[in-house]
């Protein structure tokens, strides 16, 4: 039996490069789940931040409009609005 001249320098060599290919296909797959997680993570913050705008804007235009001011008004300061029978309105000509 004869026995073939069998060159392992180029077996070990393509040996090595699936192993470290396979290595590298492991070690990519983790990165990418990393980085997944840390999307969500940004993605949930994001939607976060965006509900508090919502909010901060309905609070900015209640308080804008006029009703916020008078609410503010009668609780903090104690101000109500007039009799209306005890209201005298003046006219810039007219005479009493």
């Amino acid at each position: 039996m004869k026995v073939k001249n069998i060159d392992y320098k180029w077996l070990l060599f393509w040996y090595l490069m699936v192993c470290f290919s396979g290595l590298y296909e492991v070690q990519l797959h983790f990165s990418k789940r990393n980085l997944f997680q840390e999307y969500q993570t940004n993605e949930s913050e994001t939607q976060k931040l965006e509900m508090e705008w919502r909010e901060l804007q309905l609070d900015y235009s209640a308080f804008t409009s006029g009703q916020k001011i008078g609410l503010t008004a009668k609780e903090k300061a104690n101000m109500k609005l007039p009799d209306s029978r005890k209201i005298n309105l003046l006219k810039k000509d007219e005479t009493n």
